[in-house]
């Protein structure tokens, strides 16, 4: 196999998990350079992976041994260093939000559009463990049309004082969580989104940013998933129930999924509504569901691998096809691009936040 020689451009949090779980597919990723504003960080990481520092951009972007740039800068600056990295040669792999503003919007489309093939989106989340098993249950028919849909991302109960949490700076939740859980939602919809509804508020961030997302998109075909993100929670609520007309789905702790469901055999027999008068007792429909062919199932998801670290190693498996296998990238770039859309919509439905648009 050939090694993608790879550079990581901010090296915070998110930067270090990247080069944590990158750096370990010995097989697949070889760091060789990194960069950073503080050169003292970008010296360290560049003493632990033996590879080169930079804490100059154009500098970094100009080392012709690095192929594949792995973006992970401060929210603002995403979309533009993407557009800089790409102009410099390399592929690239953005970090989430992909796009704050508009005009980061805008870049991003024209990006996609000049550099076909060279431009990824770090929708990690997409591979959560309970996410894929709940998707594949939706998508398999056995709820039969599912109308509904409800997903929590209750983090713990907290006051959140770092740059994440002031709108300056692109901070709040609708930025911070917000695209993976567009992300699942429209995965769960599976058709265009035709209407957004949004209420976000601040509860206990001492910045000026969103803590409390609340927000229902309804697709073309009617399905509506209504998720909540919030850090003021303080018992979580249950992670996803989905309801459709031949059974339910309720998965309240990402370890399992407990399902109600007709026999997928089973047909229901033809009915009609009647105006005539009702029997003084029943009449409610209740008889005749009692005796569907009810089937129970619980399914356990697999926790041999933190979920944390399961997302990492499988968006590093997935880049790595697509660049050197030709296979196709499962995070689709035009539906990150409507995220960023949908975000858009989300602020200003709630202009009681000064947001950066």
């Amino acid at each position: 196999m050939s090694i993608i020689n790879f550079g990581i451009w901010g090296l915070g949090r998110i930067g270090n998990t990247h080069m944590r779980h990158f750096s370990s597919l010995t097989e697949r990723y070889q760091p060789v350079a990194v960069c950073d504003v503080d050169a003292t960080r970008a010296n360290e990481m560049a003493d632990a992976k033996q590879c080169q520092a930079y804490d100059q951009p154009q500098t970094f972007l100009n080392d012709s041994n690095m192929q594949l740039v792995i973006i992970a800068t401060r929210s603002l600056d995403h979309a533009a260093h993407a557009k800089m990295a790409l102009q410099a040669g390399k592929t690239v792999l953005l970090e989430k939000p992909i796009g704050v503003t508009e005009a980061d919007y805008q870049t991003l489309k024209q990006a996609n559009a000049d550099f076909p093939g060279k431009l990824f989106f770090l929708h990690n989340h997409r591979f959560e463990p309970a996410f894929q098993a709940i998707l594949e249950i939706v998508r398999s028919g056995k709820l039969g049309k599912v109308h509904t849909i409800k997903l929590r991302r209750h983090h713990q109960f907290r006051r959140r004082p770092d740059w994440q949490s002031l709108l300056a700076h692109g901070g709040g939740q609708l930025s911070c969580w917000g695209p993976h859980i567009l992300d699942h939602a429209m995965q769960l919809i599976n058709a265009p989104v035709k209407d957004v509804w949004s209420h976000l508020q601040r509860i206990n961030t001492p910045g000026d940013a969103d803590d409390h997302v609340k927000v229902i998109l309804v697709g073309e075909n009617d399905t509506l998933v209504d998720f909540e993100i919030s850090d003021a929670v303080a018992i979580r609520g249950t992670f996803c129930t989905a309801y459709g007309d031949r059974g339910t789905l309720i998965c309240a702790d990402e370890k399992t999924i407990q399902l109600k469901y007709i026999d997928p055999d089973f047909e229901l027999p033809q009915i009609t509504a009647s105006a005539e008068q009702p029997p003084t007792k029943g009449g409610f429909g209740h008889e005749e569901s009692g005796g569907f062919p009810w089937q129970t199932e619980t399914v356990n998801i697999s926790t041999d691998v933190n979920m944390w670290d399961q997302v990492e190693i499988d968006i590093a498996n997935h880049l790595y096809n697509a660049i050197r296998n030709d296979i196709p990238f499962p995070v689709a770039n035009e539906d990150a691009l409507e995220i960023v859309r949908i975000t858009n919509v989300i602020k200003k439905q709630n202009s009681q936040f000064e947001w950066i648009i």
